[in-house]
């Protein structure tokens, strides 16, 4: 266990370094960031919203029972683990951010252009809000259409990312239980797809770094803790 402990804390270390980097330099999105460049990490954000996110999640599940550790061989027992922990993290995800309700980037952004508060914007109804997101066109010419569709689609909170929560769960079920040693080039891949999405959150002004740091430190958490019961208890029929 204590080298999958290992295995699992090199993962998030991993996941953190785009958001560690967007700290470190003192990078944070606003209105003006908007590009037809940030294109490419819009798709890559696609592969985890709905209904991507099962056609993603139905792939990353048959390549990790492929080459998952014997331990793990069984079924019904990784289906298990899968299901519990990233579905398991989304229900997390779910729960704390109405309990932090912190503003995304872009509304804050364009609250400002509107001389209105981020409050403002999360009192509104669903419809309401989605007007507020057409009218950005207004103050910022050149927002890409596909960008704006995307915000129509998530108004609501930033803290903590569920994209991030889905990318960090997978990645730490690979690193967990996957060999390092045999599985590298797998794992190399699922990390830069996993880096692509958490890039892709901050440069369409989803997130803040802060977001993805604590969705990643969660995830490790409740992997971790998984983990160790499945552990328990597989010991305890043997």
């Amino acid at each position: 266990m204590s080298k999958q402990l290992k295995n699992l804390t090199l993962g998030a270390i991993l996941l953190l370094l785009p958001a560690l980097l967007a700290l470190v330099c003192g990078w944070h999105w606003h209105g003006q960031q908007t590009s037809i460049t940030a294109y490419p990490f819009y798709l890559f954000t696609q592969t985890v919203t709905r209904p991507w996110g099962i056609v993603t999640s139905i792939l990353l599940g048959l390549l990790l029972y492929r080459n998952a550790l014997p331990l793990t061989r069984n079924l019904g027992v990784s289906l298990l683990l899968m299901v519990i922990v990233v579905w398991g993290g989304q229900g997390i995800k779910s729960l704390l951010k109405p309990y932090f309700a912190q503003p995304r980037p872009y509304v804050v952004a364009l609250m400002e252009e509107m001389h209105q508060t981020p409050s403002y914007f999360y009192q509104q109804t669903q419809s309401e809000r989605q007007q507020l997101i057409r009218e950005a066109s207004t103050f910022w010419p050149t927002l890409p259409a596909w960008q704006q569709g995307h915000w129509l689609k998530e108004t609501g909170y930033s803290f903590p990312s569920g994209h991030s929560f889905f990318v960090a769960s997978w990645l730490l079920l690979f690193y967990g239980l996957l060999s390092i040693k045999k599985s590298w080039p797998l794992l190399i891949i699922v990390t830069l797809w996993a880096w692509a999405v958490m890039w892709s959150r901050m440069l369409l002004g989803m997130h803040w770094p802060r977001d993805l740091i604590a969705s990643v430190v969660i995830a490790w958490g409740f992997t971790f803790l998984v983990l160790v019961i499945y552990h328990f208890f597989s010991h305890r029929r043997s």
